[in-house]
C-alpha cells in the first residue's frame, strides 16, 4: 500500500537523519488535488500529495538537503501544474500526468495515466528520451526503501545522499519485473 510505502519512506530518512524531515510540507486534500490537476486522478496521485506537498525553502538549504533520494525532492502541486507547462506535448507523458518529484537540473518524476488505467511513473531526463520507469507510484517507493535498505541509496562521507548504481539497478531489477 502506497501509504505504508511512503511512512517507511520517512523512517529511511528519519534513520539517516536528513535535514529534509522537518521541510516536508503537510500533504493537501483529495479535492484540492483533483480541482488542481483537472481531472479525476488516480488514487495513488491523490495519496502522494497527501502525504506531502513539497518541500519548506528555506536560506542557506542545498538541494541536497531537500532530497528524499539522490537528485530529487517532492514538489507542490502547485510546483507541479508549473513545471507541466515546460513538458507539454511528450508522447510518452500524454494528457493526464503530473510531477511528484523534481531535481534542480530540470529532471523530473511523473505519473502518467489514462482515465480508468492505472498510473504509471515516467522518468523524464532532460536531453533524453522520456521512459515509464516504474509501473505505479507504489512501485517506485517501494524500489527507493529498497535502496535504502541494500545500501544503493546512501549517505556519503561528506553528509550528502549519494547512490551507488550498480546496486540501484540490482534492486529495480528485482522489483521491476
Amino acid at each position: 500500500m502506497l501509504s505504508i510505502e511512503l511512512e517507511a519512506l520517512v523512517e529511511r530518512l528519519e534513520e539517516l537523519a536528513r535535514p529534509v524531515i522537518p521541510w516536508l510540507v503537510p500533504g493537501v486534500d483529495d479535492r484540492q488535488v483533483q480541482a488542481t490537476v483537472g481531472v479525476l486522478p488516480p488514487d495513488e496521485v491523490t495519496t502522494w500529495f497527501g502525504w506531502c506537498n513539497g518541500v519548506e525553502l528555506h536560506e542557506g538549504q542545498t538541494q541536497d538537503d531537500v532530497n528524499v533520494i539522490p537528485g530529487y525532492a517532492p514538489i507542490s502541486l502547485r510546483e507541479a501544474m508549473e513545471a507541466k507547462l515546460a513538458y507539454s506535448g511528450d508522447p510518452v507523458l500524454g494528457d493526464h500526468w503530473v510531477p511528484i518529484l523534481a531535481g534542480a537540473s530540470g529532471d523530473i518524476y511523473a505519473a502518467v495515466w489514462q482515465p480508468g488505467k492505472p498510473v504509471q511513473v515516467a522518468g523524464v531526463l532532460v536531453g533524453e528520451a522520456t521512459e515509464i520507469e516504474f509501473a505505479s507510484v507504489e512501485q517506485m517507493v517501494n524500489v527507493f526503501n529498497e535502496c535504502y535498505r541494500r545500501g544503493a541509496f546512501f549517505v556519503d562521507s561528506q553528509r550528502h545522499l549519494a547512490m551507488d548504481p550498480d546496486i540501484y539497478d540490482e534492486v529495480r531489477d528485482g522489483i521491476v519485473r
